[in-house]
Order: C-alpha cells, then structure tokens, then sequence
C-alpha cells in the first residue's frame, strides 16, 4: 500500500470558516488556568505572533487581536466532510483523532490508499496535482506525505518533506536523521531520550523494542513498529454516509450575501467531491442558514437534471440569495441531500458543439429559475395523447423530463388556437398534404374524430385545418408562422 497524508496545520482556525485574512486573528484554547496560542493567521504571524505563545503576551504584542476559542468538534466535523470528498480519489480513506492537548492540535490530518487510484488518474504526479488543486480552491492549508505506512507519511509531511518514498526500507533511510521531537511523543519521553543522548529517530529505532518497552511503556514500542512497517495500523477506515449532511456553525454574524459566500463556496466543493466519490449527481438539494432567534431560512435548489458541478451550484445559490431576505444575521450554514441520480455527461464532440450547447442551455434555464422563482418559469411536457389541444402540459423548469422515444408524426404546427375557429367551406384553398386522422377521447367524454389537412396559402403561414367527420364542418387549428 502507498499512503497520501493531507496534513492540516491550521485546521483549527479554518475549521471555524475565520474569513478575517487582512485582520490579525489567533485560535486559543486554555490549559489549566493559562490561555494559549493555538494557531494564527497569515495576519497575526507578520505581526510576530505564533503558536504556543501565552494569549496574554500576544494581546500586548497586538492589541487589535482577533481571538476565537478553539471547538475540537468543529475540527472533527470538518474533517469528516474532508474524508467524505477525499474518497473521489481513493477507495480507503482514515481519519486521524482530534486531539486535545495543545501541543498537537496542528497534527490532524487524514490519509488515502493512492497506490490503487495511479493508473486511474494518469500516473503518480497527475493524481498529486489534482488532489493539490482540489485543496486550494477548498482554501486548506496543507502539507503532504506519501509513505507505505500510515505514520511514516504523517511524519513526512510534519516534517515537510515532499519525496514519494514506496518502500520500508527507504523511509527508514530518510527518516533516521530527523529530530525525535518530529514524532508526536510526549514531552516527558522526548526529555528523557534528549538526557540519554538520543536525538534522532535513527538511533531510538535502534533501541531494542523490549528495552523501550520496559522503559516508556508498550504504546511507544508499538507506535515505532508501525512507523516502520513491521506492525499493522489498527486504525478502520472512513466510510462514505449514503445521505449527504454537512453543518458548520460561524464564529461571525452574516449580515449580507456577500458574507455567506465564502463559507457557501467550501460547502459546496466539499459536497461535489462527495457526489464525484460515489460516482453520482444530485437534482434537488437543501441549503440551510440558522439564526440566533428566528426559525432557519431554506433555499431549494432545483436543477432541470443531474449534475455535480460545484460553480454551477454555487451561481444557483447566489442568483436565490439575491432575492432572499434573511429575517436575521445567519449563524449557522448547512446542506442535505437525499436522493441522487445519474449526472447526464456530455461527451466532448470535436464535431458537433450541440451536446455542449444543450448542457448549457440547461444551466442557463436553471439560472433564471432561481432568479425569477419557480413558479414563474415553465416549460413544455408531451403527454401520451393524440388529441392536438391536450397533448401537452406545463412543467416547471426544474422538472425531470421522462425520456421517451420521438412519436413519428407528421408536422405539427407550434402554434394552435384556444378553440378551433369555423371555416367557409366554399372560401377553402387546394389541401397539398392529408388527410390524417385522429380519433380519441371516447373514455373521457371528448371523443374528436377528425381529418387534419396542410394547406399551403400563397401569401401568409400556412394552415392546420380539419373537417369534422361528424357533421362535415371545417376547422382552423392552426398555423406555421
């Protein structure tokens, strides 16, 4: 196996969906009666502020400090939400634990089975690449490391070494020289090693495991065991929910709709990864906004067909948050989804843009639905009748049409009166196609028995007329404009 970690330093500030880039903003947490620096902003690291510093130095430092309190459960539901979209790429996903002590709050991070996924995505480097280009537009910071075991890649990407290494016997190689203190031991052991003249992880892995055993307790015996491969990682993988449900709460009040879209935009990245790892699409969707003291808004989106595209959800949501007024600041921000169905993929035509042409035309439909609202856009649905004047129905746009194959009937004018409109049988013009007859209707009480002809006027549309086979009378129904 070939194990990809995503390590994510700053998780506990960008798990809180912070949009404050240009302020000076730091996660603290307290210890015993101390408040500490947890993790800081590009902002505050300028301003010569860094994790692990007492909260009370860095608010001299910065009197302007932005300070939110860290929530372990805000970090392990963004990373649930993470190993939900990482599975697009491989089918074995881990989470790793959050943890509670602050010295390892930056150590989260999840891991992806990559060596069945190479040949998949076209090669080692292609797949990287897109993992890489994934993560940006989610705005995560990262670093990554690809080892044969789950903790040699930790390690790597921890340390910031960037070299796909494949094999035990490599990574020994490459970590041997590093620093124990790169390995999330306690502080106590890393002392008592330091006092004992072992500083690097070559020469602790050269200690006899019985020997650290005895010494440190067996959880370090066997914590070097599978960061060297020669004992099996415990840890169960991640598995994919069948119904979609992500929640966040912000640390901020959204007052407008330009506040929502940051934290909007990751939901929905987040949500089409889901949808491209279970190789499906959505239709309908719920996005949730939570207030303070006023029932939850929810925005449905509806699309004409499937898709999992998160830009095309995205202008969707912001063409309905245009005309949709909050009863308060949101708080909160949520989506759901319960029912898929498969996206219809357009193969790229080299010759023919019409494929193309159709998706988008779907898209631009769903568009001014969502502006306009539903109930204002309609279209078109053939019903299983002959009858002209009840053959068809209106639909909402965002309605599934049922694929059926196309009735070979002959032309049909798109234009048809409300009522049929008498005709002066001794004023007809020469018919130059027809008849064609309809008769139906006998179980409904509107039995019709007609014989539709085309008649071609030499100025003019041309005309659908019928004679009525009960009484000889002539109809205009018609007409081609």
């Amino acid at each position: 196996m070939l194990w990809l970690c995503i390590s994510l330093p700053q998780l506990p500030l960008q798990a809180l969906h912070v949009d404050a880039a240009d302020r000076a903003t730091v996660i603290t947490a307290c210890e015993g009666n101390v408040r500490w620096v947890v993790c800081c902003n590009d902002a505050a690291a300028r301003a010569n502020l860094k994790a692990s510093m007492h909260y009370a130095v860095a608010l001299a430092v910065h009197p302007q400090l932005i300070m939110f309190e860290r929530k372990p459960q805000a970090e392990r539901d963004a990373l649930q939400r993470l190993a939900a979209w990482a599975y697009q790429f491989s089918s074995q996903v881990i989470l790793s634990d959050i943890p509670t002590e602050l010295r390892l709050a930056h150590t989260a991070c999840l891991w992806l089975e990559i060596g069945a996924s190479l040949s998949l995505f076209g090669g080692f480097r292609r797949c990287i690449e897109q993992v890489e280009a994934e993560l940006q537009q989610l705005h995560y910071t990262y670093q990554l490391g690809i080892a044969p075991t789950l903790e040699g890649a930790a390690l790597l990407a921890r340390s910031g070494i960037r070299i796909a290494i494949t094999t035990t016997h490599a990574l020994y190689t490459r970590i041997r020289a590093l620093p124990i203190g790169s390995l999330t031991l306690a502080p106590e052991i890393v002392r008592q090693l330091h006092s004992a003249g072992i500083r690097t992880i070559g020469l602790l892995l050269e200690i006899p495991r019985d020997a650290v055993a005895r010494r440190f307790g067996p959880g370090i015996s066997r914590f070097l065991d599978r960061l060297t491969g020669v004992l099996a990682d415990p840890r169960p993988a991640f598995c994919l929910p069948d119904r979609y449900a992500a929640h966040f709460e912000f640390e901020f009040e959204a007052r407008g709709t330009e506040a929502l879209l940051f934290p909007v935009r990751r939901l929905l990245r987040e949500f089409a990864g889901y949808l491209r790892a279970r190789d499906t699409g959505v239709q309908h969707f719920l996005l949730t906004f939570s207030h303070r003291q006023a029932p939850s808004t929810e925005i449905r989106i509806g699309m004409s067909a499937a898709d999992r595209n998160a830009e095309r959800f995205f202008a969707l949501i912001r063409e309905q948050l245009e005309r949709t007024e909050l009863p308060s600041a949101a708080i909160g921000a949520g989506l759901s989804a319960t029912e898929f169905a498969m996206p219809a993929a357009l193969q790229p035509d080299l010759l023919n843009g019409a494929l193309q042409q159709t998706e988008e035309l779907s898209h631009t439909i769903d568009r001014i639905a969502a502006r306009l609202g539903d109930a204002n856009v309609r279209r078109l649905r053939a019903l299983p009748e002959h009858r002209p004047e009840v053959s068809w129905s209106y639909q909402d746009a965002g309605g599934r049409c049922a694929s059926r194959p196309e009735p070979q009937f002959p032309d049909r004018p798109l234009w048809l009166l409300p009522e049929p409109r008498p005709l002066e049988q001794s004023g007809m013009p020469p018919m130059t196609s027809g008849p064609e007859r309809i008769e139906s209707g006998w179980w409904d009480g509107e039995d019709v028995q007609r014989d539709y002809y085309v008649v071609r006027m030499p100025s003019g549309p041309d005309l659908w007329v019928f004679r009525d086979l009960r009484d000889s009378q002539w109809y205009l129904h018609g007409l081609w404009s």
